[in-house]
């Protein structure tokens, strides 16, 4: 059995152990639903399962992953039931009930009815009777009331849930912890300083303003920091800041980018002492060639048509940037997007944009610097901020302010 503790390295750690045991293995795993405290997101959790069973098919292995009826989102199910081999409800009670809805490659005539064995006897047969039919249905229909609304990500479901304890009054340490570690930041320095100044509604407002689900990384979570500590010691400096708008786009976006395009395996192989500069560049045109998921790019419409055609820029905010003793200035790329033309221009000019930042990844000045600063064995995830670029319309030009840059003496 393989025990399951961190996040998404976690999915790294399996996928070495399944190569590690190679063919003819037999696994149980935990409930993919028990990993919902580090995983936080169902996306990552149809993630996890897209890129680890096909893998454990391919090396003719066998295994079983439980996962509780009702927890996760029907998207989610979806990715699971069209990922694997055999997909089976099972319902316990008086009796147990095994219904069968995905069998692949094989059929037969009673093959996805309902079957059932009692307690003591251990060989299930398929429930062809009226009256026994209407009894499972009675406890399908007792089980379906108590479900979760499975339209929602189970992350949303916590923040409504956060939400709606905070409208009455309540907001637990707990749930501003996981609040910080699913959203902001893992780093105990910055998760002190951002309980001082945060409050509760502040971690909503963030809620609202992203894309996907995950971190929004070390660049964006120190820029919200700064803006919170100003706002707290010079108030009066406020008024002349203008109104805070920035959108992020969360780590996990990243994360199913790289799923959905079929780029896990060479990740997999970059992040190896071997491959770590030998295949970046594969991974970096991967990376710059991707389609990003239908869901994931009507909400990046969306922003566009909140930023109307103000210019943006596209920032990268990844895990390691920014963070206490690793600055990474210049590593990662930022992209200004004109945001002029056609609805669908902007949306692909918008999308080349994020794709060339996560690209920026795999380049080589980022790579060395990694290595240099030992995290080149970090599980490095890059969320992305994006800022509506200040200045006003000259004529057909558009202009800052005021532009300057700081100098050390």
């Amino acid at each position: 059995m393989i025990q399951t503790k961190d996040s998404k390295p976690l999915t790294v750690d399996i996928y070495n152990r399944i190569t590690e045991e190679g063919r003819d293995a037999f696994y149980i795993f935990d409930s993919l639903s028990s990993l919902q405290s580090v995983w936080y997101t169902d996306l990552m959790m149809g993630n996890f399962f897209r890129v680890t069973c096909p893998y454990l098919f391919k090396l003719d292995t066998v295994a079983y992953f439980p996962v509780i009826r009702g927890r996760h989102s029907l998207d989610a199910i979806a990715k699971i039931r069209d990922t694997t081999q055999l997909f089976l409800d099972v319902y316990s009670g008086d009796q147990v009930y095994l219904h069968p809805l995905k069998v692949w490659n094989r059929y037969s005539s009673k093959m996805f009815m309902v079957h059932t064995c009692g307690r003591q006897n251990k060989e299930f047969q398929p429930i062809t009777g009226g009256v026994a039919m209407s009894r499972y249905y009675q406890l399908l229909e007792k089980e379906n009331n108590t479900l979760q609304d499975q339209n929602y990500d189970s992350y949303d479901r916590f923040f409504s849930l956060a939400k709606l304890e905070y409208q009455h009054g309540n907001f637990s340490e707990e749930t501003e912890q996981q609040i910080l570690e699913s959203t902001m930041t893992k780093d105990p320095h910055l998760q002190k300083m951002v309980k001082q100044y945060f409050k509760p509604r502040d971690y909503f407002k963030l809620r609202d303003r992203m894309i996907g689900s995950g971190a929004i990384g070390g660049k964006a979570c120190g820029m919200l920091l700064a803006r919170k500590i100003i706002h707290s010691h010079i108030p009066e400096y406020m008024q002349y800041h203008e109104p805070h708008d920035s959108y992020y786009i969360g780590s996990d976006v990243f994360y199913t980018y790289i799923v959905s395009n079929n780029c896990w395996e060479t990740r997999i192989s970059q992040r190896t002492d071997e491959g770590y500069f030998k295949r970046a560049e594969a991974l970096k045109e991967a990376l710059l060639s991707g389609e990003f998921p239908s869901n994931i790019r009507e909400q990046f419409r969306t922003l566009l048509e909140y930023y109307g055609q103000s210019p943006v820029i596209v920032r990268s905010s990844s895990f390691l940037e920014d963070g206490f003793g690793n600055a990474f200035a210049g590593k990662y790329e930022s992209v200004f997007c004109v945001n002029q033309g056609t609805p669908d221009e902007r949306l692909h000019a918008f999308e080349d944009a994020v794709r060339t930042v996560y690209a920026s990844t795999m380049d080589i000045s980022a790579l060395e610097y990694r290595k240099i600063q030992g995290l080149d064995h970090h599980d490095e995830q890059m969320a992305v901020l994006v800022q509506r670029v200040s200045g006003s319309y000259h004529g057909s030009y558009f202009f800052p302010s005021a532009a300057g840059m700081p100098i050390c003496f």
